[in-house]
């Protein structure tokens, strides 16, 4: 019987995730056994069934995103495990790390068994939380992981102390957001511009607000809106600061939204903002970037990794530099050109690439 990876494949609070379903698909597309590991619960209906459809092996186990009982859980782990040959283990946030530490020391888990750790992220829209995290994190991973997947150069930088163990491995993003959709047209309907984002601190909604309103103002344009799907504890400052500025009959809030939904309006829009303080990754970035919308992000996350100002994107670090990129934008007879330059990059974050790139990583350890 071949080994199999253990492919943890739920995430706290979350459940079994939209993201995590399709890496697994993908590496098992790619002929790597798996055995998924997951929580009772789900990000959206009917996961499972993706998995069974695709005909991977799993199994639920009970109250694993709590993050209680530790010892319970091992023995549940323990239970399923011992069953199968193991090549490697893939775990994706500091409460696996916690469990499958434990199965080791407990000889549960052999050590020569590797321990892969995808870095999601830590508690980076805060100082002294960003460098309380860094530490603790840093440190149980320089101990207790074989390598560390980074999906971008500035999570790499951050976590420096842990070079030997990094690996870069973006993200993947699911094919129909590779589809050549059409973009609005710039000359009838202006910048339809789109911002998807948690209304959280860190985020910037009222940046963009800010930009947006001055960019109407400098531009007298009758055209262009504004889009900020998401929810948040600071949704409704944003809408009144949006109606204090006047411009809240061009700005829309459609609440939380499915993938599926964030597709369908990308596909409405061409140009995605991104205007948060740091990511480790960006989705937000990479999803529109693939749709060849038109993307304008600060330098966070895969941003100046594949952005090339004025080329295929455009950077910002500033109000002011939103509201010029707005009027640069505005001044354009069309934006074929410059989407055409960010379709050509974008197949660098199809599933079945990454799932080669950690097929590799699994068989060298």
């Amino acid at each position: 019987m071949k080994h199999a990876v253990v492919f943890f494949a739920s995430d706290y609070q979350i459940g079994l995730s939209s993201l995590l379903i399709d890496e697994a698909i993908a590496l098992h597309q790619e002929g790597i056994p798996l055995l998924c590991l997951c929580g009772e619960h789900e990000q959206e209906p009917s996961l499972r069934n993706k998995l069974e459809t695709a005909g991977i092996n799993y199994h639920v186990i009970q109250g694993l995103d709590a993050h209680q009982h530790p010892q319970q859980l091992v023995q549940k782990i323990r239970l399923v495990i011992s069953k199968i040959p193991i090549q490697a283990v893939h775990i994706q946030n500091n409460w696996q790390l916690v469990l499958v530490t434990l199965a080791r020391f407990q000889r549960i888990l052999p050590f020569h068994i590797p321990v892969v750790y995808t870095l999601h992220g830590f508690r980076h829209n805060s100082i002294f939380k960003s460098l309380f995290a860094k530490i603790i994190i840093g440190t149980a991973l320089f101990f207790f992981a074989n390598k560390v997947i980074c999906m971008s150069q500035y999570l790499a930088r951050t976590f420096w102390f842990l070079h030997h163990k990094i690996v870069l491995i973006p993200l993947g993003i699911p094919d129909a957001f590779f589809e050549e959709t059409p973009l609005p047209h710039l000359q009838h309907r202006g910048l339809q511009i789109i911002y998807p984002a948690q209304f959280r601190h860190g985020k910037n909604q009222d940046l963009v607000i800010r930009a947006f309103a001055h960019f109407l103002q400098q531009s007298r344009d009758r055209l262009s809106r504004l889009c900020l799907p998401g929810s948040g504890n600071t949704q409704d400052d944003i809408k009144q600061l949006a109606n204090s500025l006047g411009i809240a009959n061009r700005v829309d809030f459609p609440g939380q939204c499915s993938k599926d939904r964030i597709l369908e309006l990308y596909k409405q829009h061409n140009v995605a903002v991104v205007a948060s303080n740091r990511e480790t990754f960006g989705q937000s970035i990479v999803e529109p970037f693939c749709l060849g919308r038109i993307v304008i992000s600060r330098p966070v996350g895969i941003a100046p990794d594949i952005l090339v100002h004025g080329e295929n994107g455009f950077i910002f670090h500033s109000e002011q530099d939103l509201v010029q990129i707005f009027l640069q934008l505005k001044a354009l007879t069309s934006f074929n050109e410059l989407s055409a330059k960010t379709r050509s990059k974008a197949s660098e974050f199809r599933w079945h690439r990454i799932a080669s790139q950690l097929g590799n990583l699994y068989e060298n350890k």
